[in-house]
């Protein structure tokens, strides 16, 4: 199922620009269905990505490109799967027992202090998370029982005057 879900978040555009930033090359008419080019990539100082935001991400790129062909050979993976496998974030998936002591195993090696549970990707999900994996959470101390303060402003502990005035002239 997780599966499924990153293949439905990385359209086949998505994964056609990340694999331009290791080709350093125009890809478009590749089929990000099919497999990855036999072409090499282009190693230099101009890069496809100039004037884009992004930053060089590969020290070796062809190095990088041999080992990717060599995992999509061997899994039969296309462009498009073979990007969702490198650019997979972790997964949260099983029993709620089994999410609650992944999340607490991050948490205690404070390799996170929050995650962000995204809706749109899982439609249905939110309201069993909180209802069974919130609660093993709480009972292992890395999820909140109560808050301290009412407001949002309290709970992030910024001080101040929350009555500021505003004065409003008509002209």
């Amino acid at each position: 199922m997780a599966r499924e879900v990153r293949l439905q978040q990385v359209s086949g555009q998505t994964a056609i620009k990340f694999l331009e930033q290791l080709w350093n090359r125009d890809l478009s008419d590749y089929d990000p269905d099919g497999p990855l080019p036999e072409i090499d990539p282009l190693v230099g100082e101009h890069t496809i990505a100039r004037g884009r935001a992004s930053v060089r991400m590969y020290r070796d790129p062809l190095a990088t490109a041999n080992e990717w062909r060599a995992r999509a050979s061997e899994e039969k993976l296309s462009i498009r799967e073979l990007i969702v496998e490198v650019t997979g974030r972790q997964p949260f998936v099983g029993a709620p027992l089994t999410v609650a002591e992944s999340i607490n195993t991050l948490v205690q090696a404070d390799a996170s202090d929050g995650f962000i549970l995204v809706p749109h990707i899982t439609p249905g999900g939110l309201d069993e998370f909180a209802d069974t994996v919130v609660p093993l959470l709480q009972e292992r101390g890395v999820f909140r029982t109560e808050y301290e303060g009412a407001t949002l402003r309290d709970n992030l502990g910024l001080a101040g005057d929350r009555s500021a005035q505003v004065e409003v002239v008509a002209s």
